[in-house]
């Protein structure tokens, strides 16, 4: 490619390259990083055209790597450079950031800097640039009112912003350009109609994107308009049911005939919509299912991280959706495993985000309903739940709005799966999640479900409906869902006031699905080629007025009973857990732990002085092949619950890392009582029991132990002799411990 000595036309140049869509992406962006070089070229000579390519570089770095952090820092860059010299260098600057804002969800600084480039723009006769401002603040009112930012006022504002851009696009001359843009337009306006719940303007605005389309020959968009009437009439009420399935099924065939795999997709999710709403659930099913089909052909495809968080919430709601219809139809065995399905999906889509290689590692195929059966002990039940309708944390909660179509809003309510070797049942207990869902996750101990009279109301909601089928149990498998993750199982009280827990009574193993309990163990192969190392156990107290009593001795105890190597005290102790954990066949850290529900990767255990091991840490850089892990710390156990039951935490790190096993808290436990019940647990294990069977006699040990025997124990602890009889009776001393993993072993077995 040659280009003319250093002249705008060099500037133009890039924008036709990068529009131009006749050739590959890779060729496209080729031509465009050729543009930019001879742009910098220039600039050795004339800072103006250095300027620039600080731009472009900017937009090819999201384009390109996708690293928007890098591009917004060369597009303000470009923009610190026009200020004052290039009016039309900072318009485009500004406009390339909204778009980039779009991106990272910040619609206030997006609707700002289309402000920005309209001040710039003023007396330039750039129509093209102005619709364009324009556009982009209208854009950012739509997505920030969908994702909650905002609240109605935005859509009128939005509304006023199509209709500027469309006037000042009269202006502009009838080429390609132009009828690209008005088709924008109107297709951003339809969306903001359609929100404003104004649908016959709404449907106006599609119809005249249609239109443009058709003339200027952009077939696959006309599908997408196509799409969206069939929307509008849907929401005009069942008269119009059949204007909306012949243009639904209109956008079908297009959007096959232009091979675009994700909006066949999205029609089959819109046809579901309406086959739901039109009475037939069987039609509806059908078309989540094909919906479903095409999700792994999809996701391989998305590339940014705010495509994968939007597409991985839409696959969850068709999961749910479809998991509901099936159970309502009768069809026990689809629906489980379609819970089953959603679970694996998440929860690999989830550790995508952070480490993809991981995520190859995790995956395997779901377990269908006849394999976990066959795979479940004669004398254990397995209990799964299915939550749908949660309206998230308010700190991250999306707007649940009334202009819904009814086909995408689920109901609040549960599913409960109960099986056994012999039989299954399906409950829908009519329970919502957001009912459920604590209030609060940062509170010095997470205390809401310990009151008698919430663990009595639970029990008859989660575990009444099929009591008979768990009677005489030895164990009972549980795979929460939703809020039900928050919930501590074994402290729920039966009618006979007896909680779950109890002398003679089974064994509670946790699980994020049926099929990580019962498939074969999944180990990430050895890093180190040291010898086996029976236990390493890590231990910091902290410091200042935080610090713990017992739990770097703990951990030496640990150690030392195991016969393994304990890193105790202030010590910097991450970089020997990275180098010796992948030998440790079981590896226990007690130290205070820090639970992060506004960055889940980030919550964190405090190994040493001024040291942490994040979430994040654990998934990039630890590599596990050990029989159980021991977190033997506060809030270790909590993860954020999302509507897909995308939990991230600790427990699903380390779990990523290798470990089959996890033993962890669900709030923040008290550090006496710990270390009672951790060397009690290993005791048991010692002794032969299962990993479920020491932390079941464990609880209940330290659920009875006396006031003298815990003050022996603890060395004369003057709190503990100033109590009553059972100090650690109450339910948030040994409710708190769970067991999340596969199937473990006794310690004396391989």
């Amino acid at each position: 490619m040659t280009f003319e000595p250093c002249n705008p036309d060099l500037i133009e140049a890039f924008y036709r390259a990068y529009n131009d869509t006749s050739g590959s992406q890779q060729q496209r962006l080729g031509r465009c990083q050729q543009i930019v070089e001879a742009l910098r070229d220039c600039g050795k000579a004339d800072g103006a055209y250095l300027a620039w390519s600080l731009l472009f570089d900017g937009i090819l770095a999201n384009e390109r790597e996708r690293d928007w952090g890098q591009g917004e820092r060369l597009m303000r860059a470009a923009l610190a450079a026009s200020q004052g010299r290039d009016r039309l260098l900072e318009a485009r600057a500004c406009l390339a950031l909204a778009v980039t804002c779009h991106t990272l969800d910040r619609w206030s600084e997006a609707i700002a800097f289309g402000r920005q480039a309209l001040d710039a723009l003023a007396g330039l006769d750039k129509p093209i640039d102005e619709a364009s401002a324009w556009t982009n603040m209208a854009i950012a009112c739509s997505m920030g009112y969908t994702a909650g930012a905002f609240d109605a006022r935005r859509l009128v504002e939005g509304i006023g912003y199509c209709q500027q851009a469309l006037a000042v696009l009269e202006t502009a001359p009838a080429d390609r350009e132009r009828a690209s843009l008005e088709a924008f337009a109107y297709n951003t306006l339809g969306s903001l109609d359609y929100w404003a719940g104004r649908w016959h303007d709404a449907l106006a605005a599609y119809q005249h994107h249609f239109t443009i389309c058709q003339e200027a020959g952009y077939v696959c968009r006309a599908g997408i308009s196509l799409g969206n009437q069939g929307e509008v009439y849907e929401q005009l009420g069942p008269d119009y049911y059949p204007q909306a399935l012949a243009a639904h099924r209109a956008a079908l065939a297009i959007h096959q005939g232009c091979q675009d795999t994700f909006q066949v997709f999205h029609s089959h999710l819109q046809l579901a919509s309406l086959s739901q709403a039109s009475g037939d659930s069987q039609g509806a099913l059908d078309h989540f299912l094909q919906a479903i089909a095409l999700v792994e052909e999809i996701r391989q495809g998305i590339s940014t991280a705010d495509a994968r968080a939007g597409f991985f919430a839409t696959v969850a709601n068709a999961y749910t959706h479809a998991t509901l219809l099936a159970a309502a139809l009768g069809q026990t065995a689809t629906a489980f495993d379609l819970a089953e399905r959603s679970r694996a999906r998440a929860f690999l889509d989830s550790l995508a985000a952070g480490s993809a290689d991981l995520a190859r590692h995790s995956e395997a195929a779901p377990l269908s309903l006849d394999e976990i059966r066959a795979a479940l002990p004669a004398d254990a039940a397995l209990i799964e739940y299915v939550t749908s309708g949660l309206i998230e944390a308010p700190e991250r909660r999306r707007r649940a709005t009334a202009n819904e179509q009814p086909g995408r809003m689920q109901p609040a309510t549960t599913l409960l799966f109960a099986a056994t070797r012999e039989q299954i049942e399906i409950h829908d207990l009519h329970l919502s999640p957001n009912d459920v869902l604590p209030r609060q996750l940062r509170s010095a101990s997470e205390r809401h479900f310990l009151s008698a009279s919430v663990r009595r109301t639970l029990y008859e909601c989660l575990i009444s409906p099929i009591a008979p089928l768990l009677a005489g149990k030895r164990r009972i498998y549980i795979v929460p869902h939703g809020p039900l993750h928050y919930v501590p199982f074994q402290a729920l009280l039966a009618p006979d006031g007896e909680t779950l827990l109890r002398p003679g009574g089974p064994e509670l193993v946790y699980g994020p699905s049926a099929s990580v309990l019962f498939g074969r163990p999944s180990r990430l192969p050895k890093t180190s080629q040291v010898s086996e190392l029976p236990c390493l156990a890590l231990g910091f107290d902290g410091e200042g007025g935080q610090r713990l009593r017992f739990a770097a001795e703990e951990a030496g105890r640990v150690a030392a009973l195991l016969g393994g190597e304990a890193l105790l005290g202030p010590a910097r102790k991450r970089a020997a857990l990275f180098q010796r954990g992948p030998a440790a066949r079981f590896l226990h850290i007690s130290c205070h732990g820090q639970f992060d529900p506004d960055a889940p990767l980030e919550s964190f255990l405090h190994l040493g002085a001024s040291e942490t091991l994040t979430a994040r840490d654990v998934l990039d850089s630890l590599r596990l092949s050990c029989d159980l892990v021991t977190l033997s710390a506060c809030e270790s156990g909590l993860s954020l619950v999302r509507r897909g039951d995308e939990l991230m935490g600790l427990v699903r790190a380390f779990m990523a890392a290798g470990a089959p096993a996890v033993l962890a808290t669900l709030w923040r436990v008290d550090e006496r009582s710990t270390r009672l019940l951790m060397e009690r647990f290993y005791r048991e294990a010692l002794d032969g029991a299962s990993f479920a069977q020491a932390l079941h006699t464990a609880q209940l040990y330290l659920r009875n132990l006396s006031r003298t025997e815990a003050v022996e124990l603890l060395g004369g602890d003057a709190d503990i002799a100033s109590v009553p009889d059972k100090p650690f009776a109450d339910p948030f001393y040994w409710a708190p411990f769970v067991l999340i993993g596969g199937q473990s072993p006794p310690i004396d077995e391989r």
